[in-house]
């Protein structure tokens, strides 16, 4: 039976009041055709104390932990067990898709967390006695609860299976429960506005008390991820990003790779306890699972964490290939690429400086734009990978128009904002100022933002790099253009590497991948923090969704106006 998450959306579901009712004020929540049994009416009998309630309910405890097996053969001979754990709940209805749907129900709240805890087999007992706490304890109780469980994670979608496990990490610290519990806001909210879009469309279908996992899977998102260079870091931060399934409530993730080589890194970095669902295609996968095409022979091959090796360049291709080949034919709503070394992949077939000059060669795109995302900040290039001796020649108007032209597009289709305010960044040292330190800022930019500008659309600059950074000036607008790779890509990384994600605006289809490289140096030594690999989906998610509902939008504004140029 598949798991319920923490946070799973559960109507019938409320937090305990300050103070609880007793059993017997709870009676009237009773359906009015159920009859209590005999022992509910001993223990609704208004001479039963709560102190005798205490008592009962130690000895109970006492006798499960002497005896779990017979307590559940008693508890599963009193046939009105259901109808007494629905009265001790606060709404007295039944649980939904609960974590131990074969096992009896115990009576008393369930303490926020508990769903968690109980995927630890050796704690269970310890946790269902707390379950059964008299009712002047279970405030108390769900307090306790609530500082051992350690808070909601990743908007509820991190099973605690994962606690206690030893991680290696180099600091005190782990940055993904740093960043899931405490710096991760905006991916808490964008998962619980997804749950709360999908309860919404499961009521409208009538379907609100069924599974979720049961439902139709028309409107799940299909993701797939290259695996990249196997012996970087890309296996690590895909399966850290992916782990325990977390993410099936929002998507249905495809890695383009080998599951030999996926399985080696889940021993390396402690996975074992999870398993991935190998698949031949993607017309064949699960929504319920992690799916995983081997895209290349790899009965042969074994990994080397930390070297560039040819094999592990070829492979990279052969994955980026695959996934490409699905999403040209609409298999796929959109692609995230893990790192690559842009040496040991280079062939016949592979002549690019990188994953994005590909991929506009393959869907034959003539111009796109680098385009470096993060909640916080936005950053494009004019001139991305192209040698600094060439980066002047490049900067011209017509290209500086082009990519600001790019840049607006991606606002408005891509992320929702209907009049983007973009600041340019000088080519010169302090801008150029005013033609000391050069003239490209008089001569070509300054004029064509003022033309922009008469034309409605909202283009500042331009401003000297390093005090536009310096002062923060970035959050007064929706992106930044910067002239060269570096000058945009070394502040943006500065101030949001580890939530950073690069995305290919100007394509016919989504893109994304984290904003770091292979990192050789920390390859299969489990010290991979997956933030950026994590924020790289749900960036996927979030444009490949906005995308769709921007061209619904447009086209029926079409339909609209040509039907009234016609009547």
């Amino acid at each position: 039976m598949e798991q319920r998450q923490p946070d799973e959306p559960n109507e019938s579901r409320v937090n305990p009041s300050p103070k609880q009712p007793s059993d017997s004020q709870n009676t009237n929540s009773l359906p009015p055709n159920a009859q209590p049994s005999s022992d509910e009416r001993d223990a609704v009998q208004p001479e039963s104390s709560p102190r005798d309630a205490t008592q009962r309910d130690a000895a109970q405890r006492d006798a499960a932990q002497q005896n779990p097996n017979q307590r559940n053969n008693r508890q599963q001979g009193r046939g009105n067990n259901g109808q007494r754990d629905n009265r001790n709940r606060p709404d007295g209805g039944p649980r939904e898709n609960s974590v131990r749907a074969t096992a009896p129900q115990e009576t008393g709240p369930e303490p926020e967390g508990q769903n968690q805890r109980e995927n630890a087999p050796q704690n269970a007992p310890q946790q269902q006695n707390r379950g059964q706490r008299d009712a002047t304890q279970r405030n108390e109780g769900q307090r306790d609860a609530g500082q051992r469980g350690g808070g909601k994670r990743d908007g509820g979608q991190r099973p605690n299976r994962n606690e206690g496990r030893p991680n290696g990490r180099d600091r005190g610290v782990d940055p993904r429960e740093r960043d899931l519990n405490e710096g991760d806001a905006e991916s808490r909210a964008r998962d619980d506005r997804y749950r709360a879009e999908d309860l919404d469309r499961d009521k409208s279908d009538g379907q609100s008390n069924q599974p979720i996992e049961s439902q139709g899977r028309e409107d799940r998102l299909v993701i797939g991820i290259s695996l990249g260079d196997y012996n970087g870091i890309g296996p690590e931060v895909i399966l850290k990003a992916l782990q325990y399934n977390r993410l099936q409530k929002l998507c249905t993730p495809v890695i383009y790779g080998s599951m030999r080589i996926l399985n080696r890194y889940r021993n390396l970095i402690d996975m074992k306890d999870w398993n991935l669902n190998g698949t031949p295609n993607v017309g064949q996968i699960s929504h319920k699972l992690t799916n995983v095409i081997t895209c290349w022979p790899d009965q042969s091959q074994d990994i080397q964490p930390g070297q560039v090796t040819p094999e592990a360049g070829q492979a990279a291709l052969a994955c980026l290939q695959r996934a490409v080949d699905d999403l040209k034919e609409g298999k796929l709503d959109a692609l995230v690429t893990a790192p690559i070394n842009k040496y040991n992949i280079q062939s016949e077939e592979f002549q690019f400086p990188g994953h994005t000059e590909y991929l506009a060669q393959q869907f034959e795109v003539q111009d796109n734009l680098m385009f470096m995302v993060s909640d916080t900040l936005r950053v494009g290039v004019v001139t991305g990978h192209v040698p600094l001796g060439r980066v002047r020649q490049n900067v011209t108007r017509e290209r500086i128009a082009q990519k600001l032209n790019l840049m607006m597009q991606s606002l408005k289709q891509d992320f929702g904002i209907e009049k983007p305010k973009i600041a340019v960044l000088g080519l010169n040292p302090h801008a150029g100022e005013e033609g000391l330190l050069g003239n490209e800022e008089q001569d070509i930019i300054k004029p064509l933002l003022t033309d922009l500008r008469n034309k409605g659309q909202l283009v500042f600059g331009p401003y000297p790099a390093d005090g536009f950074f310096g002062t923060r000036n970035y959050r007064n607008f929706d992106a930044v253009l910067a002239m060269y790779h570096d000058q945009g890509l070394i502040p943006f990384k500065a101030i949001a590497f580890e939530e950073g994600v690069n995305f290919t605006a100007g394509m016919p289809v989504v893109r994304t991948s984290p904003d770091h490289g292979t990192a050789y140096d920390i390859a299969g030594k489990n010290l991979a923090d997956e933030t950026s690999m994590l924020q790289a989906i749900y960036t996927a998610i979030d444009v490949a969704r906005q995308r769709k509902e921007f061209l619904e939008l447009e086209a029926g504004a079409l339909k609209k106006t040509a039907n009234k140029s016609v009547s």
